[in-house]
């Protein structure tokens, strides 16, 4: 049996850090540039497990799921940056996509986007550098605590290896 598994991810502490801002010495305040080691463990995921990837970051707001220039834009963004992965559909978490103007936390929206979207997904894990009340609001533990300040770590890494031990391999 084929499984699906979901993977959501922010930008900001998981992508982009003050790390990776300061050692690329970029001549404007910005981050503007992912984290090649973020990247690349997001392609050891993609390539070792049925994956898609779902943008619950801030850097989605305002962007509409259903814009092929917001899809490609983001498509854009990630692939120049190395990323190998496939982004669901739809590609983001949002309540506006719903039809329902709500002001949720990250953590409703994942379990929204779950609720309308996730009847074939067999299990999840979050990247982010917040905690967003996800393990009370969606009852399990599968957040990845990111460092805001260095994004990605080793140590990171290994707790998602841990909850994605018993994932289905390609």
């Amino acid at each position: 049996m084929n499984r699906k598994y979901l993977v959501f991810l922010d930008i900001d502490g998981v992508f982009t850090s003050s790390r990776v801002h300061s050692a690329h010495n970029a001549s404007y305040d910005s981050w503007h540039r992912f984290d090649p080691v973020a990247v690349d463990f997001m392609n050891r995921i993609h390539d070792t497990h049925p994956v898609e990837f779902v943008l619950m970051s801030t850097w989605k707001q305002g962007m509409n799921n259903d814009s092929m220039m917001n899809y490609h834009w983001v498509s854009s963004a990630f692939a120049n940056s190395g990323f190998r992965g496939r982004l669901a559909k739809p590609w983001k978490t949002d309540p506006d996509n719903f039809g329902v103007i709500k002001r949720w936390d990250r953590a409703h929206e994942v379990q929204d986007y779950l609720d309308n979207f996730g009847s074939d997904v067999h299990d999840f894990i979050l990247f982010d550098d917040n905690a967003y009340r996800f393990k009370e609001i969606l009852g399990v533990k599968r957040l990845v605590q990111t460092d805001p300040d260095n994004g990605l770590l080793y140590k990171h890494m290994k707790n998602a290896l841990s909850l994605m031990g018993t994932w289905q391999k390609k």
